[in-house]
């Protein structure tokens, strides 16, 4: 039997809280059913894929499954059940996702790697459950709970059971579910925000680096890319590079200390998105063959598409720095135009391109320096190619503004989860 050393599966709380089990703590539950191809009656079944790990339930791409009529008519999901998914996870994710259903569905029903819990409103606020038992897979406690099989995880239901909760009064219980809808509300906002901010900037790239940033009728000549403006040039990148050079491999045994590494999780298409640098260790003679400039271009050339081809522009370097093994360092006379590149090349309907030239390489596909050489890419003149940086970088700014505010109120969220549920906040 599954015991706890503190007084609640999430820790100690209150003395004026009491735990209580899950099963305690609800008036009905049941398991989900797939049903057939064909039958009498079609019926809407919510699945693991119509989860999210917010808790909010995504329904653009619901089952549809055939029943009898007189089951059928059982069905029917209400305002306030919570939906657990007790099979399925992955490599990096827990089973016993939580969705909440926040107003009444007739007729809908569940598949069979779904359980779905009704609250008993005399015990306990459902959204407030539903926010302990989301609080328990986000964080991985719930792999106490689990069994592993071969393709997937699933829930040891008795067990879950029999987990203990925090189980303040209800007026409590109220203001703490309140207090984390106000949260989730403001992420939802600053998540439409975020993405607003994306499609403009991807709108305005797509524009300006196959338009232009002038509109007085400049005429437009035919391509190889296409139609561009007359004063624009369309040659390969290789016709400007000083240098080109792939990264440094470096085993897992040499990081921890020593001189910082640019990695793929370090940057989003033309921007660095963090400075946080792993570290390893490297003699001298790496160093010097491995490291960046101000200026210098990365991009990956070995990984899976949509990351094949991602690239950012080194625009300052605080100490010597390296790259690793899957990406590729171009070296340009001219920074400015460096950084020009790195914009364009982010655009995508030249993303495209960049994936069409991907060869095979172990699940993976990878592109040379060869391939990246003879790439071609259609430049305006010194000029415009200021301007248009100058607009894409200030649609950047406010995406990074968009991004910082969205990820600020995640983490305000994850610590009034963690200190709400716990009391060691109270709420007057």
């Amino acid at each position: 039997m599954l015991t706890h050393r503190a007084r609640t599966i999430l820790g100690d709380i209150p003395a004026d809280w009491q735990a209580k089990p899950v099963r305690a703590l609800t008036a009905h539950q049941f398991s989900g059913d797939w049903g057939s191809d064909d039958g009498e009656q079609a019926v809407t079944v919510i699945r693991s894929t119509n989860f999210t790990n917010g808790g909010q339930l995504d329904l653009g791409d619901v089952a549809t499954r055939y029943f009898s009529k007189e089951k059928a008519d059982t069905f029917g999901l209400k305002r306030g059940d919570l939906l657990v998914e007790r099979s399925g996870g992955g490599p990096d994710q827990p089973v016993g996702r939580i969705g909440f259903i926040p107003e009444d569905i007739p007729g809908a029903t569940v598949s069979n790697f779904v359980q779905v819990l009704r609250p008993d409103p005399k015990e306990v606020d459902p959204e407030f459950l539903g926010w302990v038992l989301y609080k328990l897979q986000r964080t991985g406690i719930i792999e106490r709970v689990q069994q592993q099989s071969t393709q997937m995880r699933n829930l040891n239901w008795r067990d879950y059971q029999r987990l203990l909760l925090p189980w303040p009064e209800m007026d409590e219980q109220r203001r703490i579910a309140a207090a984390l809808k106000l949260a989730d509300d403001a992420i939802a906002k600053a998540r439409v925000e975020l993405e607003a901010a994306r499609r403009f900037q991807l709108s305005l790239m797509s524009d300006l680096f196959t338009k232009g940033s002038r509109t007085n009728g400049l005429s437009m000549q035919e391509t190889k890319l296409g139609r561009v403006p007359t004063d624009w040039s369309v040659v390969e990148i290789r016709s400007f590079w000083k240098s080109s050079a792939n990264g440094l491999y470096v085993p897992e045994d040499q990081y921890g200390s020593g001189v910082p590494i640019v990695r793929i999780d370090t940057f989003n298409d033309g921007f660095f998105d963090t400075r946080d640098f792993k570290r390893i260790r490297v003699d001298s003679t790496e160093v010097a063959a491995f490291s960046l400039e101000e200026g210098d271009l990365l991009i990956n050339r070995v990984n899976s598409i949509p990351f094949l081809g991602k690239v950012v522009f080194v625009d300052r370097v605080d100490e010597f720095t390296v790259f690793e093994s899957n990406m590729m360092r171009l070296r340009f006379e001219n920074a400015e135009l460096a950084q020009y590149l790195s914009l364009y090349l982010s655009v995508p309907a030249v993303k495209k391109r960049i994936w069409a030239m991907g060869r095979p390489a172990v699940a993976q596909l990878s592109i040379n320096q060869r391939d990246v050489g003879r790439f071609l890419v259609a430049l305006p003149q010194p000029e415009e190619r200021k301007d248009i940086l100058e607009a894409v970088t200030a649609a950047n700014r406010t995406t990074a503004a968009a991004r910082t505010k969205f990820n600020a109120l995640q983490g305000v969220k994850q610590s009034l989860l963690q200190n709400l549920l716990t009391g060691h906040i109270r709420l007057p």
